[in-house]
Order: structure tokens, then sequence, then C-alpha cells
């Protein structure tokens, strides 16, 4: 069994007496619960339940223990089974030749429903269910070895909550992902994460920049592998980067100290600052731009006085021309409202007039009251506590000082890999930061599907600077490894996505065009 093929390699790979603290399960600790092939992250806390088939209970009886141990429910409550246990479980030798005259169907189990539930409800343990519905069965004897055990560990995965604690990696939390929700690592399989960690050649010491949205499963296979030496840059699209992967892995603060983070929609701000800092001529041009307004801020001062007496003068005439242009206007309506006659037509002009002012009255009260409501909510959305400006301000500082240092970082353009595992458009991010990597060193770009990756493929052939350029897709099929019955799985997933790599090289330089 699986289970005791962990157990015996624990047993020899330490003992109770040399082993670690790390090695045993501590109270913070987030543990991988395996039942079969189900896989569930859970973080153990005193007096926290866990809930799995249909049962709560509490694992406070796991702290202390090492990884690896198999736990079973009894009662609502969980017990250890021992290694030796275990090993008793074996199938009988008697048995048939073959199973080509059996007929399994419900017809050959004496036990109804009613039966078994009443076993349970009885507080008869899982074990002792199984040995009854074995003794119960008709066509249980006349099977074959290998029936006979696919038999038992059927009943067993119906009537037994047994499971076993292991300690997060890479695999486990992977296999979890993809059984669970593929969408949120973006269909990536254990084994194209493996064929990304090779070849982007992610080792101790290795300065990489990643791009992902695989909740931090590519970032913690890196950390994982890095061991706390070397520095990571992540580039991510969202406010705060999401690494609910890489919680799951229990790092201590060395490791999380190597990975620094930055904003998609800052790369071309760092860009700017980058290129200014290298190029001489671009801090001259500025230093000339500076010596042009210092000195046109000088001559404005010393010309102010001339300036204002113009001014005065401008603004005398302009008064003068002012007062005429009224004075003329007032005689025009003079005369006009001589010439106007008294009848039936001054009746229906005053009630237009009323009209058009009770109609004007109506929209500026309804301005006035749509202004006050917009001022109101503007008000409202404005207000801020000093300490929610201190937290604002706290956080602005944080991300200037963790943008100085990714600068730092980039500037100096000797990273060592690229890796991008991202669901937009892979082409403009590739183009972008390959510019930063070092002579002689890989990229890697997943996708799920082809066409982007062919169009990175164009891309980088035109631009140059890039060598060993493939596709490839990757493939896989599960076996079943038993003594006697190998064989592939059935069931198998259709792809694993596609990769592109390559090898950077300097770049040819840039010819005229034939004249």
């Amino acid at each position: 069994m699986r289970f005791v093929d962990d157990l015996c390699l624990l047993k020899s790979t330490c003992s109770p007496a040399k082993m670690e603290s790390t090695d045993c399960v501590k109270e913070g600790d987030n543990l991988i619960l395996k039942k079969e092939n189900s896989l569930k992250l859970f973080k153990l806390w005193k007096k926290r339940r866990v809930f799995m088939d249909k049962k709560d209970f509490l694992l406070d009886a796991a702290l202390g223990q090492p990884y690896g141990t198999v736990w079973e429910v009894r009662n609502n409550d969980v017990v250890q089974i021992d290694h030796s246990v275990l090993q008793a479980e074996q199938v009988d030798s008697a048995s048939g030749g073959d199973n080509r005259n059996i007929v399994d169907d419900s017809s050959t189990q004496k036990l109804s429903r009613e039966d078994i539930s009443s076993l349970k409800e009885s507080g008869h343990s899982g074990e002792s269910i199984i040995e009854q519905l074995v003794e119960n069965s008709a066509s249980f004897k006349d099977k074959n070895v290998y029936s006979q055990a696919k038999y038992r560990k059927k009943k067993r995965e119906k009537h037994l909550t047994r499971f076993q604690i292991l300690r997060p990696s890479t695999r486990l939390l992977c296999d979890m992902y993809w059984n669970r929700a593929p969408s949120k690592i973006i269909q990536l399989r254990a084994d194209t994460l493996a064929q990304i960690l090779t070849a982007a050649n992610i080792q101790s010491t290795s300065k990489v920049m990643l791009v992902e949205s695989t909740q931090g499963l590519v970032l913690g296979a890196m950390m994982e592998r890095m061991a706390g030496q070397g520095t990571i840059v992540q580039f991510h699209s969202e406010d705060k980067p999401v690494r609910l992967a890489v919680d799951a892995y229990n790092f201590p603060q060395s490791y999380q100290d190597t990975v620094h983070s930055l904003v998609l929609g800052n790369v071309g701000r760092l860009f700017k600052e980058i290129n200014c800092t290298e190029s001489p001529k671009a801090q001259e041009s500025t230093e000339v731009e500076k010596s042009q307004v210092q000195i046109t801020e000088k001559m404005d001062t010393e010309s102010g006085d001339t300036k204002q007496t113009l001014q005065q003068g401008a603004t005398c005439t302009e008064q003068s021309a002012d007062l005429q242009e009224e004075r003329k206007a007032s005689d025009d309506m003079q005369k006009d409202e001589s010439k106007t006659e008294v009848g039936s037509s001054t009746e229906s002009a005053q009630s237009a007039k009323v009209k058009d002012q009770e109609e004007s009255a109506m929209e500026i009260t309804s301005r006035e009251e749509s202004g006050t409501e917009k001022k109101q909510g503007k008000g409202k959305r404005k207000i801020e506590t000093p300490e929610q400006k201190e937290a604002k301000l706290e956080r602005q500082q944080q991300r200037q000082e963790a943008f100085v240092k990714v600068k730092e970082i980039l500037q100096q353009k000797n990273m060592d890999a690229l890796v991008i595992v991202s669901r937009f458009q892979p082409s403009p991010i590739l183009m972008a930061l390959i510019e930063l990597l070092a002579l002689s060193r890989p990229f890697v770009v997943y996708c799920s599907n082809k066409e982007p990756l062919m169009e990175c493929y164009l891309k980088l052939r035109e631009r140059g600077g890039a060598i060993s350029l493939r596709i490839t897709e990757t493939w896989l099929r599960n076996y079943q490894v038993l003594p006697k019955r190998t064989h592939p799985l059935v069931t198998m997933s259709g792809t694993g996505g596609y990769l592109l790599t390559g090898i950077t090289v300097e770049a040819p330089p840039a010819t005229s065009p034939a004249t």
C-alpha cells in the first residue's frame, strides 16, 4: 500500500530520537490531508475542527507527531494507525482461478443498507463493517487476488475515514489545485511546472524575473528550490500580489525576504528612470533645461517693474472703453423703449417672460439641489480620519521603497532568468522584460494555447538577440504501478499547455536599408 511505503521511507530516513523540530507537526503549520487521491489543505490550530467525509473532528493529537503518519477517525476522534496494522492488512490467500463465471451485483451481498447503517449507529468500527461485508459476500471467495484487493480498497474508501498528514510541497499543491480548480493555475500540471523550472535553470543564488497568475504556485516552487538564497522580482497586475499558495509552504522569513514585487503598470516608469540614469546625454539635457529655467526666472524678476507699469496702463484704457460702451447701450435701450406701443402684444410678452422666468427658476433650483447633493457626496468621500491618512502615507512610502529596491536590482540588466506564466497576452510583457536579461540567459513563457506563443516566436525572430527558440507541448500519461498489475490509467488529461523557451544573445546591429 501507498501508506506503508511512505511510512517505511519516513522510518528509514529519520528516527524519533534524531528528528528535528521541523519534521514534526506544530501549531500554526499548514498541512496536507491526503485521503486516497483527494488532497486538502488545512492550517492546524488547537481546538479547530476539520470537516472530512461528513465528519468533523479535532487534530490536536497530531501536534508533535512526525509528518507522514496515518490517522483514522473513530467516533469523532482521531486515532493514529500503527505501521504494523497497515502491514497486517493483506488480502486473503484463498481465491479462485479467474472471474469469468462471477456475477457481481447487489444480490451477492446479504447485508442491506439498513443493516450497515445500524452497524454504524451501534458504534462498530470501519474495519469490522468491512469484515462483515466480506463474510456476507457470496462472490468474494471466488474472485482472484487482484479483485479481492480492489474490493477491499473500494470498501475502505467508503466506510473508513483514514488520511495521511503530509508536509506541503510543490507536487502536492500542484496536484491539489489541478484536481479541484485547474483554472486558478491556468491548467498548469506538475510535469509542466517541472519543465519550467528546469528550462529556466532555477537554482540557488539566481536572480529571476517572474510574471505569474497561478495564486503564487510558481513563485513558491522557485522559493523552495532557491532555499532563501537569490533574488526574485515578481510582476503582478493587482495592487497586491496574490500569494495563497506561497503561504501554504510554511516558509521562514528569510525565504520571503528574497522576493520583491512590482505592479505591471509601473514598468514604463521603471524603464524611463533606468534609461535616464544610464544615458549621460539625458542628464546633460536635463541640466541644460534647468539652467534655461533659471535664466528665464532671472529675466522675469529684472523686468518685473516694467511689466507692472504696462499692465496698469492697459487696465486704464480698458476701463475707459468699457464706460463708453455702457453709455451707448443705455441710450439705445431708451430709444427702443420709447418706440414700443402699449397693447395686447405687451400682455403676451409679459406672460411669456413670466413663464420663462418660472422655468429658469425651476432649472436653477434643480441645479442647486443637485449641486448640494454632489457636494455632500464629495464631502462624505473626502472625509478621512487621521489614522486613515497615516495608513495611506505608510502605504505610499512602502510602495515607493519597493519601487526603489526593484529599480536598484533591475537597472544593472544582469538578471539570470525570465519566467512568464500569466493569463494575459505574453508578447508585450516578453518584449519589454527581455531587455533586462543578461546574455546567455534562459527565458520561458507558458500559455495554455499555442497562438500567443507563435506571436512571441515571430517577434523574437524579427528582433534578434535570441537563439534556440522552441515551442513544445507537454504530454503526460499516468501509470498504475503494482505487482503484476502495471498498466496506464484509462483517464488522462488532454494537454498540459505549451512552452516557449530560448536563450538570449547579443542582438545584431541595426543595418541600414540598401540603396
